[in-house]
């Protein structure tokens, strides 16, 4: 059985050791910024637009980048959002630059490290009252004291185990020009910085911070009381709040920068320290000065010799696990069986780890090749989350993240996010639009009628709702170009050859379901439009221009869709080529061997749907104010604050005006697709989830 002190028993008689499982986390999280290419510069550009916000920041003069936690939350709820504040900040780096994997020191006049990690430990404030009240108000303490002493106890135990950290986090072998490896740089201190801290007394919270060396002892000890209050005077009127583990080294093996295992180290040590008698008084100045000096031996030490700390580390986790089980927190249990491997196995720790497999290669090159598998293992670990939730949403949460305003996923499978304190569905959709209205954009030929209702213009159409329908239709209809597509759903044929019978049947069996007809609609000549619509304006509006290949004289067809899907995966975009685009081919009189003229464009598909391949041409600043104001009054029409307008204008330069400049209306979207709008012709437009953000942001200001 563990000995547990007063306060360990009241845990365990009033069943309090659930409580553990709540404690408050807050991580800080510093790299430094690099160039995926050897001697290459990073894009300073890039980071400085993004924002500095509660959760990033970017400093100029050293390169380096913060992720901080904004908000207090259990364990695993804040590795979730770790992983995500990290996703989105390499997405708005872009590929070329890398978070470095180590921390780098630099030594001043002290070590000063540019990356590492921050750890801020909140213990749950229910189970703190719940003590006081059960037992300790009864001694008529005061709460506040109460809760220091508790803290205090915490930083005096936490303070004479820094020893146990270094051993199992240092991953700073090297400085500067440095040639004899140790274990941790960053934890490497003078002893002149040392012998300071040993005159700091940690008996209570006014003898803490009275000294004046007590910045002396964080930066030895590595941990800290802390508040949320601006000046030490108020934290001793109105208590600690938190513990603050300071100056880690980045783990440079996991993706996040810290492992699982250490973070449940941590809160099994916090739990042990709260429950197990604490250091006596007249022994606590000897005992840290003893466990400081085994703190710098074992940072000055080579990481592969042996260590007589190993013993004492087994030691201590063997009884951390035999705590934890009979604290019932066996969820603890296998990440301290894997950190009592490390303490029999010195060659597993993470500087031992680098040094090995740096081999022959410079420090930088083997740290390169780790910053670019944790980026990839990064990428791979939100596969999961990234390809439940709609490509809409990313963008907007990438967006959120770079204007520095909140953000977080709130249900993957119903596509919900929210920026600020707006709920965006797929990315656009906010309590603005009615779900009966977004119904009837999904039905096409419902649009269409409310649409034609107001006098405007829409293609002449029939619906199909059996194949029997089908052969009465193709009568009507022979001899004209026509587009054949579902009522509801996506995708769609376009005939630029009227089709054949057996085409047309052929056709409209594809896109004919039991659940929703098909629709056929004659072909309407000019240009295809798709408008992206943020709370009631038009910020862009895109020239839809199907999937093509423009010859160059000298390549062939084949080769020429072999270098535009080369340059679309680059951009994480489609460019597909089958029997479709075979046949498409073959109706022109041409096969993907023939070499087409210079300057020539040849259509491979005449739709310009979402995924086929087609080509976006922003046309926003170029079009007549008067198409814009049009589709505007469209989208009231259709009562759409958010969302999508698929149109037909003649000339976007010229007033719609009947005959001479047609405006017809086809389809109306509650969810269009922002790449669309993002990726276009002559280069990167602006960026649409911007706008969406900012009008979020606009709507919570609006409804304060």
């Amino acid at each position: 059985m563990i000995e547990l002190d007063e306060i360990g028993r009241q845990i365990v008689k009033n069943k309090y050791t659930a409580a553990f499982k709540a404690m408050g986390w807050q991580v800080d999280r510093s790299w430094k910024v690099s160039s995926s290419f050897s001697e290459g510069k990073i894009d300073k550009e890039k980071l400085g637009n993004i924002e500095k916000s509660d959760y990033f920041e970017f400093s100029e003069a050293n390169d380096t980048v913060c992720l901080s936690s904004s908000k207090w939350t259990i364990k695993k709820t804040l590795r979730e959002k770790m992983m995500l504040n990290q996703y989105l900040l390499q997405k708005n780096i872009g590929f070329r630059d890398v978070l470095w994997p180590l921390s780098i020191v630099k030594k001043l006049t002290e070590p000063k490290c540019s990356g590492g990690l921050k750890i801020r430990i909140q213990l749950p404030e229910d189970l703190l009252i719940g003590l006081y009240k059960n037992k300790f108000k009864q001694l008529k303490i005061d709460y506040i004291f109460f809760r220091n002493q508790v803290y205090m106890k915490m930083l005096q135990q936490f303070a004479s185990h820094r020893w146990l950290l270094t051993y199992l986090t240092g991953a700073t072998p090297f400085e500067g020009s440095a040639t004899r490896p140790v274990r941790s740089q960053s934890e490497c201190y003078a002893p002149t910085i040392t012998r300071l801290a040993d005159q700091v007394l940690y008996h209570s919270l006014k003898d803490y911070l009275k000294s004046d060396y007590c910045k002396q002892a964080k930066l030895v000890d590595g941990v800290t009381v802390g508040s949320s209050l601006d000046t030490e005077n108020e934290m001793l009127e109105k208590g600690i709040h938190y513990l603050e583990i300071t100056h880690l080294d980045l783990d440079p093996f996991s993706t996040l920068g810290i492992s699982n295992e250490i973070m449940d180290l941590l809160e099994a040590m916090a739990a042990f320290f709260i429950a197990t008698p604490g250091i006596r008084n007249e022994n606590l100045q000897k005992i840290l000065k003893e466990k400081r000096q085994l703190n710098q031996q074992i940072a000055h030490k080579n990481p592969f010799a042996i260590s007589k700390c190993q013993v004492q580390a087994r030691q201590f986790i063997n009884k951390l696990s035999r705590f934890v089980s009979e604290a019932g927190l066996s969820e603890l249990e296998n990440s301290l069986n894997k950190i009592a491997v490390l303490c029999s196995s010195p060659t597993e720790t993470p500087s031992t780890k680098l040094l090995r497999g740096q081999g022959s290669e410079k420090i930088d090159a083997s740290a390169l090749r780790l910053a670019l598998d944790i980026k990839g293992k990064n990428i791979n670990a939100l596969a999961g989350i990234v390809g439940k939730l709609d490509s809409n949403s990313w963008l907007v949460l990438c967006s959120a993240f770079k204007l520095g305003e909140s953000f977080s996923i709130v249900s993957l499978p119903d596509k919900l996010i929210k920026v600020g304190d707006t709920m965006l569905e797929a990315g656009i959709q906010t309590e603005k639009n009615s779900g009966i209205m977004q119904k009837l954009w999904a039905n096409r030929e419902l649009s269409k009628e409310i649409v034609a209702a107001a006098g405007y213009s829409i293609p002449t159409g029939w619906i199909i709702s059996s194949i029997a329908e089908a052969e009465n239709v193709y009568q009507e209809v022979q001899g004209l170009l026509i587009a054949i597509k579902n009522s509801h759903l996506p995708g769609v044929c376009v005939f630029r050859v009227p089709p054949t019978r057996g085409a047309f049947l052929q056709t409209v069996k594809k896109y004919l379901t039991p659940e929703y007809p098909c629709i056929v609609e004659q072909v309407v000549v000019g240009s295809n439009y798709t408008a992206l619509i943020v709370g009631g304006k038009v910020i862009s509006l895109v020239e839809r221009i199907p999937q093509n290949v423009v010859g160059d004289g000298r390549s062939s067809i084949e080769k020429l869709i072999q270098n535009k899907r080369a340059k679309r995966k680059s951009l994480q975009s489609n460019f597909e080529f089958g029997k479709f685009q075979i046949a498409t081919l073959a109706e022109q009189g041409r096969t993907s061997k023939d070499i087409l003229p210079r300057g020539v464009q040849l259509y491979l598909r005449y739709d310009a749907s979402t995924g086929t391949g087609a080509d976006y041409f922003e046309a926003l600043t170029e079009a007549n104010r008067s198409c814009l104001g049009k589709i505007e009054q469209l989208a009231k029409i259709l009562k759409m604050n958010d969302g999508g307008l698929d149109v037909i204008i003649s000339n976007i330069y010229q007033t719609p005006n009947g005959e001479d400049n047609q405006f017809v209306f086809l389809n109306a979207h509650a969810s269009p697709c922002f790449s669309e709008h993002e990726l276009t012709l002559l280069g990167k437009t602006q960026h649409p989830a911007d706008y969406i953000v900012k009008n979020a942001i606009g709507l919570n200001e609006h409804t304060k």
